[in-house]
């Protein structure tokens, strides 16, 4: 069989396979531009638009640590506003895209502060081009564990495999760029025959950049505890390489317990507490070390370097540990299980939650090429491989091995762990690719021509899918669905026409905008206002504004507006929802972390606020608590909204306000009619009708929100004096932005011929 580093086949093509940084280059160099495939859509010309909805909340998290020394805000009352809440994402992604987009202006234009726009642009690029290293990784793994060739092929699966360029393409600012190169950095340095003290250290800094960065990167120290026991395993009849590979595990171990040390230990990096998943790694991994060197010690003995690696451990446990809030590593580690599962029905609806199998046949193929469907076949060409060789030699492809099918479970469980299954799934895709024409010589009826045509036919045909996929992505603005398209003019509207808040969220004339949870980041980013719910649910307080933001959806205008009181909301932002989950997220219990049943949900939303906002504008129509509510602002044009019939403008902004005062006297209990026109900025028109009854002496007051006069903070106005139709005639009222704001009385004026 001739392979890639026979002799017969040392060509020119050959030699430059076996450089490593020219086939690295080429391999960096293709994936940036694959992910750069929706350029486009983020870079246009009216603005630079980041990618999804949590980048929009990672880049506020940036530009504050760019005007504010680098500090990352861990505290945010912009989120479950006015109370706020523990962000508890990672700090060290925004820290690391902060000092880029800070210290590339100083590179350029000195040492002054950069504007949002080239902080959003650096940031929007800065992920594709972290990104593109990790099929270097991959073919730099699957080369050293095979040949060139089965590096290339996992490399070049690595650069077209949607699953993962999608959270490495242009504008994604988001920090699931570092959960599969932390994968791939951690599987280069263990996936070797001979690791040294090097790579231990390589080893433990990945893993803790990964924990410092990524939220679901804790699972790497369990991926390190089973790799330390494999290691354990298939070298215990060799004690120079099993006392050697087991220094490796503690020098990867040590290495994260001291980078992460300073970050639990104290509030350097997140004033208003340590975040949890920190802390909970931080104590596993010190534990895992300490079952490690207990170990050694018990078949070693304890010698000097055993005693120094002992002290260490035990210095790092006093001087950390009693800074440790253990009860919150406590709660974290329950709810890190939950995550798991997706127990929590409300983390279960979210997409990137969803089992990998849930989608089609079609979609699965092109996201994770057609080998996804080859992968248990590619396991047993693996391990056939790992069996024939001596176990302790072997150790390095059972490793791998153990990475793939452990990830895969995870993947197969929810979506967001495809960072992790990545690198392992081509890895061993590579070297299955590899090891096929060996397979086929021994097949007489296959030629030597065919032994390499046929792995080749085979990997055109897997890939062949996800690259049409790949290639003819459409360009599109922040969501595929246009879902931010339809709402952006809107949110643009809300940061230009609103009175603007603190950044901090924290002073007393701030206020809130509600909206449903999906564009609370979109809210926070574009219109800079603090929102009620966001995206954000992975703690009680945050889960209890989504909560609350759904029940003022759900509920009666009367009991809404309680609730808007104590979330002191000032506007609110209508866009196209499903009613159904905002009755599942309304009926939400913190104390059970589950929604009660609400089975008569669509006929109870028929009296909501939401319906009155959605087909009725608002009006009140004899309902006092909507007086003081008006609608300032409506989109150009219109869509479909779930559960109505009819279309409605994509989003609407409404506005809480004094209102002002129609009083006067007239016959006891008699019903007086209010209305007037309403013409909105697109010409729209519509009736406003409200009626109240006199008391028993003949006396009515009655607020009206509208004014007869556009202002700069709405679009909409009364086009005609208010009508008051009472038993003693027509009389007429006319508001200014003034009396509407300041709740002032009108005076009423008798109809002419009347």
């Amino acid at each position: 069989m001739i392979t890639a580093s026979s002799p017969a086949t040392a060509t020119g093509a050959t030699r430059l396979l076996r450089r490593p940084i020219v086939i690295g280059t080429l391999i960096y160099l293709l994936a940036f531009i694959v992910r750069l495939s929706n350029l486009g859509g983020v870079f246009t010309d009216v603005g630079i638009f980041p990618i999804s909805t949590d980048s929009f909340y990672h880049l506020r998290r940036i530009h504050w640590a760019v005007t504010h020394g680098l500090e990352v805000p861990d505290f945010d009352h912009y989120v479950n506003f006015p109370d706020g809440a523990n962000v508890n994402w990672p700090f060290g992604f925004d820290w690391l895209y902060a000092a880029a987009a800070q210290g590339s202006y100083a590179l350029v234009h000195g040492s002054a502060q950069p504007d949002e726009g080239w902080i959003t642009a650096v940031a929007c690029l800065l992920t594709p081009l972290i990104g593109a290293f990790t099929p270097c990784l991959g073919y730099l793994v699957a080369a050293r564990l095979a040949h060139a060739w089965a590096g290339i092929a996992a490399g070049f699966i690595l650069i077209w495999l949607p699953a993962l360029w999608v959270v490495c393409a242009v504008g994604y600012v988001d920090h699931h760029v570092f959960e599969s190169l932390c994968v791939g950095l951690y599987l280069w340095a263990v996936a070797r025959a001979r690791p040294t003290w090097r790579h231990g250290v390589l080893a433990g800094s990945a893993m803790a950049v990964g924990l410092l960065c990524a939220t679901i990167m804790p699972l790497l120290i369990g991926f390190h505890a089973l790799v330390t026991a494999t290691w354990w395993v298939t070298h215990r009849k060799e004690p120079a390489t099993h006392q050697s590979h087991v220094r490796v595990s503690l020098c990867a171990w040590f290495t994260l317990l001291v980078w992460v040390a300073p970050f639990v230990a104290t509030r350097i990096a997140e004033p208003h507490g340590v975040n949890p998943s920190l802390a909970t790694a931080w104590v596993v991994a010190l534990g895992a070390a300490g079952v490690t060197l207990a170990a050694v010690g018990w078949t070693a003995g304890f010698t000097r370097q055993n005693v120094w690696w002992g002290l260490a451990w035990l210095g790092l446990g006093l001087g950390v540990l009693p800074r440790v809030v253990l009860a919150d590593v406590w709660r974290f580690a329950r709810y890190g299980v939950m995550h798991l599962v997706a127990a929590d029905p409300w983390l279960a609806t979210i997409f990137e939650s969803q089992p990998l199998l849930r989608s089609s046949f079609f979609d699965t193929t092109n996201n994770y090429t057609g080998f996804f469907w080859l992968l248990p076949v590619a396991w047993f060409s693996v391990a056939s491989r790992a069996w024939l060789k001596p176990i302790h030699a072997a150790s390095r492809l059972w490793v791998l091995l153990l990475f793939s099918i452990t990830t895969t479970g995870l993947a197969l469980l929810q979506l967001k762990f495809s960072g992790l299954f990545a690198v392992p799934f081509a890895v061993v895709v590579g070297l299955a690719l590899a090891e096929l024409p060996n397979r086929l010589a021994r097949l007489p009826q296959v030629s030597p021509r065919l032994q390499l045509a046929l792995p080749l036919a085979l990997c055109i045909g897997m890939l062949a899918p996800t690259i049409h996929f790949t290639l003819g992505a459409p360009t599109y603005i922040v969501s595929p669905s246009g879902a931010f398209v339809d709402v952006e003019p809107t949110l643009r509207w809300l940061a230009t026409h609103t009175p603007a808040t603190s950044l901090r969220g924290d002073q007393p004339d701030d206020y809130a905008v509600l909206c449903d949870w999906t564009p609370g980041h979109w809210v926070i980013g574009v219109a800079g206002r603090p929102t009620v719910a966001s995206p954000l649910g992975h703690t009680t307080p945050l889960r209890g504004g989504i909560r609350d933001a759904a029940a003022m959806f759900v509920l009666p205008p009367s009991e809404a507006f309680q609730l808007m009181d104590a979330r002191r909301v000032r506007y609110v932002l209508v866009t196209p929802c499903s009613p159904k989950a905002l009755a599942r997220d309304a009926a939400w219990n913190p104390e059970t972390s589950t929604s009660a049943p609400w089975e008569d949900w669509n006929e109870r939303l028929k009296g909501s606020l939401y319906a009155h906002l959605v087909a009725k504008e608002g009006v009140p129509q004899g309902d006092t608590v909507l007086t003081q509510l008006r609608l300032v602002y409506e989109s150009d044009f219109e869509t479909e909204y779930p559960l109505f019939t009819q279309y409605h403008a994509a989003g609407k902004v409404f506005e809480r306000v004094p209102g002002a005062v129609v009083t006067g006297r007239t016959k006891p209990g008699a019903r007086i009619e209010i209305k007037t026109r309403i013409r909105t900025y697109f010409r729209r028109e519509f009736d406003y009708r409200d009626e109240v009854q006199a008391d028993e002496q003949g006396y009515f007051a009655r607020r009206v929100p509208y004014a007869q006069q556009v202002s700069p903070t709405t679009t909409l106005a009364a086009n005609a004096p208010y009508q008051i139709v009472t038993p003693d005639g027509i009389f007429t009222a006319t508001a200014t932005e003034a009396d509407v704001q300041q709740g002032r009385a009108l005076q009423l004026r008798r109809l002419d011929g009347e």
